[in-house]
């Protein structure tokens, strides 16, 4: 009541009807919804492949006219891929050089040839840089592994150990001297 006087006096009737309309309960709205927007959201999760290397650089002390000589250290190639297992069915790895005459030069015309440099994965047999792959120069190159993939195996993570040596009994007159290449690791899968 105290609120209907208060409201005669500011406004007179007009005013007691709109303080009785604010005191008065509100009817229910109903709620109004629009259509529905939708969006279909696609994703592929590409395939991949990563070579990783433990050591930047192997090091040879090497007298020309002697047999295979071990270089250290040891290197550990890890390869980890994930793959669709319908579209590329087998991943390889392989190691190579760009040049299958001078895979390790001097700089001054004096060069170790590929078919020279080995390689013992995980304990096997040294088998030479000589095959002709994928990547790098004819005669130039060693599978390292290969694998079929499956559903089972379609991403994964393989280790292997290279044990690098270089052969110079066919060099018996090599000049002394510093002798340096790259020996490129790079795996595909097709």
């Amino acid at each position: 009541m105290n609120r209907m006087m208060q409201a005669v006096r500011i406004g007179g009737m007009t005013g007691a009807l709109l303080v009785l309309l604010g005191m008065a309960p509100r009817t229910a709205q109903a709620q109004f919804n629009s259509n529905l927007g939708n969006v279909t959201l696609n994703a592929s999760v590409q395939d991949s492949i990563a070579v990783n290397v433990n050591v930047a650089a192997v090091n040879f002390f090497l007298v020309s006219g002697t047999g295979p000589t071990a270089g250290a250290p040891a290197v550990t190639v890890t390869t980890t891929w994930n793959l669709h297992p319908g579209s590329k069915p087998t991943l390889s790895l392989y190691g190579y050089f760009a040049s299958s005459v001078a895979a390790l030069t001097s700089g001054a015309g004096n060069n170790i040839p590929s078919a020279n440099v080995l390689a013992s994965v995980n304990g096997g047999a040294p088998a030479a840089f000589l095959q002709s792959g994928p990547f790098g120069a004819a005669g130039a190159s060693l599978q390292i592994f290969s694998l079929v993939i499956s559903g089972l195996n379609k991403n994964g993570t393989r280790s292997d150990t290279l044990n690098l040596l270089i052969n110079l009994t066919s060099q018996p007159n090599l000049p002394a001297g510093v002798y340096t290449g790259v020996l490129n690791l790079q795996a595909r899968a097709l």
